[in-house]
C-alpha cells in the first residue's frame, strides 16, 4: 500500500530528457480514475494536476471536488466528498479526499491535533545557500491581492507559520528543496520561500518570472502525506512522483 519513491539523484538530468506536458483538459469519470493514488470505502486520495482547483470558486469550472462526485457516482447513488485539506490552484500533488462526512470529522480533528504529516517538493528560483533548516516567520492574508504577506517581527493580527526545508539538488540557477510544513497557512511556503529571496519558480504572485517555467501551474508539488488510516489507525504514507518539464539550466 505504501509505495515509497525516491527523489532521482540525476533529477536536473532527467528533466532535460523529459517531453513537454501539456495544459491538463477537462477529465471524464474514467480518467480521473487515473489519478487515483489510493481509494478504500473511506478514502479517496488523487495526485492533482496543477491549474485545476479543489473546491469551487467560480460556477463555471471544473474542479477536483467535482471530478471525484462524478466518477464515485458511476457506482455510488449519492456520492458525499469531503474535503480534508486544499491544494493551491498551481499546485500539484497528493489530495486527501473523505468519502464519508464521519470520516471527514475523524480526519479535520488529525488535522487539529497536527498528527498528519505533508512533505512538497519545491524548485526555487536561485542556488538556495543552506542545506537544511527551518524557517519562522509572522503571516497575514491580504484578502484584497489573495496574497500572503510575511513578516520577521510580530505585527496585531499576525500569526507565526513555520517550515523545514532541505535541499536536495542544485545547479547554476535553480534549487529543488524538500519542505514540510509545521504549520499549514494559506500561499505558506510559496511566500516564506519569496521572502527569504527564492520565489518558486514559474510563481509570478510572488516574484518569479513566467518565461523560466514552461510547465503548468508552478514548482510545487505536495509529494507525500502521512496519516492515521481513519477506521484501522494504520500509519499511511501515500507518494506523488513529480514529472517536470525541462526547465534553463
Amino acid at each position: 500500500m505504501d509505495q515509497k519513491r525516491k527523489v532521482n539523484t540525476n533529477f536536473f538530468k532527467k528533466l532535460d530528457r523529459c517531453k513537454r506536458i501539456k495544459k491538463p483538459t477537462l477529465m471524464s469519470p474514467e480518467q480521473f480514475k487515473e489519478s487515483i493514488l489510493f481509494e478504500d470505502k473511506f478514502l479517496l486520495i488523487v495526485n492533482k494536476s496543477p491549474e485545476i482547483a479543489v473546491e469551487k470558486i467560480s460556477p463555471t469550472i471544473i474542479t477536483i471536488e467535482d471530478l471525484a462526485l462524478s466518477y464515485l457516482a458511476l457506482t455510488v447513488k449519492k456520492p458525499f466528498i469531503g474535503i480534508i485539506h486544499r491544494l493551491d490552484r498551481p499546485t500539484s500533488g497528493v489530495l486527501l479526499l473523505a468519502k464519508k462526512p464521519s470520516v471527514l470529522k475523524i480526519m479535520n480533528s488529525q488535522f487539529e491535533k497536527k498528527t498528519i504529516k505533508k512533505i512538497y517538493l519545491a524548485l526555487v528560483v536561485g542556488n538556495f545557500a543552506l542545506t537544511e533548516g527551518k524557517l519562522s516567520h509572522f503571516f497575514k492574508k491580504d484578502t484584497l491581492q489573495k496574497k500572503a504577506i510575511i513578516y520577521k517581527e510580530q505585527i496585531p493580527g499576525s500569526q507565526e507559520v513555520k517550515l523545514k526545508f532541505k535541499r536536495l539538488h542544485l545547479n547554476e540557477n535553480y534549487s529543488l528543496l524538500k519542505v514540510e510544513l509545521i504549520t499549514g497557512k494559506y500561499h505558506q511556503i510559496r511566500a516564506q520561500l519569496s521572502a527569504i529571496g527564492y520565489p518558486i519558480i514559474g510563481d509570478i504572485h510572488y516574484g518569479a518570472l513566467s518565461e523560466t517555467w514552461k510547465n503548468p501551474g508552478i514548482g510545487l508539488h505536495a509529494s507525500q502525506i502521512h496519516f492515521d488510516h481513519p477506521e484501522t489507525n494504520e500509519r499511511m504514507i501515500i507518494e506523488s512522483t513529480w514529472k517536470l518539464n525541462p526547465f534553463p539550466g
